[in-house]
């Protein structure tokens, strides 16, 4: 009875044996596989951790970059209110400028005006004026009277020319002369010689030869020259006078014939 009992113990134990260590790298296999779930399992946490530092991270950023962003927009804003102010400033300047350049102009064109005024009645003054190189005076008034109207020269410019030709005339009126000439007497003849003028009151001439003495008089329709019937004392004292301004006699007081019209007649 013992032995049998051995026996199947025996036999147990035989039959235990494979199916212990089946069950042995059951466990093991089960073990492994459980640490290699754990593993993944870490390995995904860890992922997970990282993708979420990485997404809490762009979010981050993102919510930076959007503050900065609504920053610039508010800046943005603030600057266009100020360019939109200044430019309402501008325009009320510019349109404030337009009045008063519009204002300008028109007193501009009025002065114009009063300045042609002007020049036409110097020249018609220089018409009757000593005829001492009147065209070429004349012609730089009509020069003058051209560029104020048509306005090809600034304003300044022209008062400023004005006041020079004034002062030219000024100064030719009070200075004296003698320079070389032809002259054409009342007979159609010429003659050369010498022209004598002391300022704006008194021109003569004497011929090279001394023959012929004429002198300029103002009369009611003008100046005209005077050659004939002229005296001896005159003719005399005109080529006196030549003589002093050329310098070939000594300084001294020349008496000159001087005619100016008068309401009774020349004097």
């Amino acid at each position: 009875m013992t032995h049998l009992r051995y026996k199947l113990a025996l036999g147990a134990l035989l039959i235990l044996t494979p199916l212990a260590a089946l069950a042995q790298e059951t466990l093991s296999s089960v073990q492994r596989e459980l640490d290699r779930v754990e593993r993944d399992t870490e390995r995904e946490k860890e992922l997970h951790k990282t993708e979420r530092a990485r997404a809490a991270e762009f979010e981050k950023q993102k919510n930076e970059r959007l503050q900065a962003l609504r920053d610039q927009g508010r800046l943005a804003d603030a600057r266009i209110d100020s360019l939109k102010q200044r430019m309402e400033v501008e325009r009320r300047r510019r349109a404030a400028q337009r009045g008063l350049t519009a204002q300008y102009q028109a007193r501009q064109a009025a002065f114009r005006k009063d300045l042609d005024r002007e020049i036409q009645g110097i020249m018609a003054w220089l018409e009757q004026d000593f005829p001492y190189q009147k065209e070429q005076r004349l012609s730089e008034w009509r020069d003058l009277a051209v560029a104020n109207r048509e306005a090809t020269v600034q304003v300044e410019e022209v008062l400023a020319r004005v006041f020079g030709l004034i002062q030219g005339s000024l100064d030719f009126a009070f200075d004296s002369e003698a320079y070389p000439g032809t002259y054409t007497a009342s007979t159609g003849a010429q003659h050369d010689g010498t022209y004598v003028r002391l300022g704006a009151v008194m021109m003569a001439f004497s011929s090279s030869d001394g023959k012929l003495q004429a002198y300029l008089a103002k009369t009611p329709t003008g100046y005209v020259w005077r050659d004939k019937d002229v005296s001896d004392a005159v003719a005399k004292s005109i080529a006196e006078a030549v003589r002093v301004a050329q310098g070939k006699e000594a300084p001294r007081l020349v008496a000159l014939p001087v005619e100016v019209a008068a309401k009774g007649g020349a004097k």
